[in-house]
């Protein structure tokens, strides 16, 4: 999300806006949700199934697409800035981001999450930060994609050359690397559930990430390198009508899949479970974010001022996304309407304060603009 190739390629803006887009909506759709989880900071009293399938469905591709993108822009960036620059540029642009949204903001959705559950808070800011947040109830909310995106991006810095020549001469075809993706991810899926729950949080040093998923970000931040290395066949061929048709084919099954294995097997206990749990899952987020995002290769190609705007803002909004959301949610509960009419209050609202803040200060600001 942060950072530019020096060839810049249009529909990854629209691409990087619809996938932002679907994050917020997610976490929007989780406040009105039949079977919300307990300890999300913000529960409408009326819920609806309309938006359980919607997180069951969005909860899968965003953010392997997310990692996708980053990892077609970090080639490029390194090959201009060199090692050194390139480190320093991720320090301010993600670790300072992250740092600043973990130790100031993250507490906040911690006890909103302590609330939630109906556990008592200890008296005073301070005791709740050192015996809830830095114990039983740590969180990183949705900070914690930026953690691990740095954590990447430190990675690929140490086992690429000086100019960036990680991948260079790396030939793979699109179909051969996407399979290679649902694979890699599918097992490691299966694997974790057989200790974690597929939807538990760990923490390692100070990343914070599901262990059911870190395989896929890893491979689809991977196979963002090799993409841009291999632009001519990933990000310039045109899809066509045939791969267009076959892929919405693809999302429809991948919809399915998701929600067959969701209702199906609500308890996933034993292997064949597990197993269709996690090859509907990764099935889900592959299928979906690439439909996406060959109807944005397809149909916002040709340059649009709007696309652009809202492409570099995307990383300013997703850091604001829940600071501005929660609060809606808080103040629409009161209010006697249908959870779909909140829905898109809070939804709407979100988008617009979060782009309006980050294109009027975020990027205007002058130790902002350097980060945002």
């Amino acid at each position: 999300m942060a950072g530019e190739p020096r060839e810049r390629i249009a529909f990854l803006d629209a691409f990087r806006v619809v996938i932002v887009f679907a994050v917020v909506s997610l976490h929007a759709a989780m406040s009105y949700m039949t079977y919300a989880p307990s300890w999300w900071y913000v529960i409408n009293p009326e819920r609806s199934w309309a938006f359980l399938a919607w997180v069951l469905l969005a909860d899968t591709f965003p953010m392997p697409a997310l990692f996708f993108v980053s990892g077609i822009f970090a080639s490029p960036s390194l090959e201009k800035r060199g090692k050194g620059d390139f480190l320093r540029d991720k320090a301010l642009r993600i670790g300072l981001p992250w740092a600043v949204g973990v130790l100031a903001f993250a507490p906040l959705f911690a006890r909103a999450s302590w609330k939630s559950l109906g556990l008592s808070l200890p008296d005073g800011y301070g005791r709740f930060l050192t015996t809830i947040w830095l114990g039983p109830g740590y969180q990183q909310a949705h900070f914690w994609f930026l953690g691990v995106l740095l954590a990447f991006f430190l990675f690929f810095a140490a086992v690429s050359s000086r100019q960036g020549r990680f991948a260079l001469g790396f030939k793979l075809r699109p179909g051969a690397g996407l399979a290679l993706w649902w694979t890699l991810a599918t097992v490691s899926f299966f694997l974790s559930s057989l200790r974690w729950d597929p939807n538990s949080w760990i923490s390692l040093g100070p990343l914070y990430f599901q262990p059911a998923r870190i395989v896929s970000y890893l491979a689809a931040f991977w196979l963002g390198t090799l993409a841009w290395r291999n632009r001519e066949r990933w990000l310039h061929d045109e899809p066509g009508r045939k791969s267009l048709f076959l892929s919405a084919l693809a999302a429809l099954t991948g919809k399915g899949a998701v929600l067959a294995a969701a209702f199906i097997f609500p308890v996933k206990e034993g292997l064949l479970p597990k197993a269709l749990a996690a090859a509907a899952h990764n099935w889900g987020a592959l299928s979906m974010g690439l439909f996406l995002f060959l109807i944005c290769r397809t149909f916002a190609e040709s340059y649009s001022q709007r696309w652009r705007r809202w492409g570099e803002a995307s990383y300013g909004i997703y850091w604001l996304h829940q600071m501005i959301l929660m609060p809606l949610a808080a103040f629409l509960v009161s209010f006697d309407l249908p959870p779909a009419v909140k829905f898109a209050l809070a939804l709407a609202g979100t988008w617009g304060i979060s782009s309006a803040l980050t294109e009027r200060a975020l990027r205007r600001l002058p130790l902002m603009r350097r980060v945002f």
